[in-house]
């Protein structure tokens, strides 16, 4: 094989793989948020309450005062016995070693 033919071969196998890699991690995180939404609406559920919204917030928008890369806060409003109340979970992303425990902050 002519060394320009290899060279075009690797540059495209090279691209093939990233692309492959960037889908598997893409599909890979939204697996990953769909199940925390779940556990965030079993939760909520176990204490008697309905979701109406999780939005996923900084952590300047939180009354979390750590967080690390390798969380995610989620804001959470929900309804129980009639009254709008919002909850807040820091949850573990697995992206990176830099992260705080998984923490739940429910109103009083």
């Amino acid at each position: 094989m002519e060394a320009t033919k290899k060279s075009k071969l690797m540059i495209l196998l090279f691209l093939g793989g990233a692309i492959l890699l960037g889908a598997l991690g893409y599909f890979g995180m939204s697996s990953l948020g769909k199940e925390q939404v779940a556990y965030i609406k079993s939760v909520i559920s176990d204490k008697g309450g309905s979701v109406d919204v999780i939005t996923v917030v900084p952590k300047e928008e939180s009354p979390f005062t750590e967080s690390g890369k390798g969380n995610t806060i989620y804001k959470i409003d929900f309804q129980k016995d009639g009254k709008a109340l919002t909850a807040w979970y820091r949850s573990n992303n697995q992206s990176s070693i830099i992260k705080e425990n998984e923490e739940w902050i429910f109103p009083e």
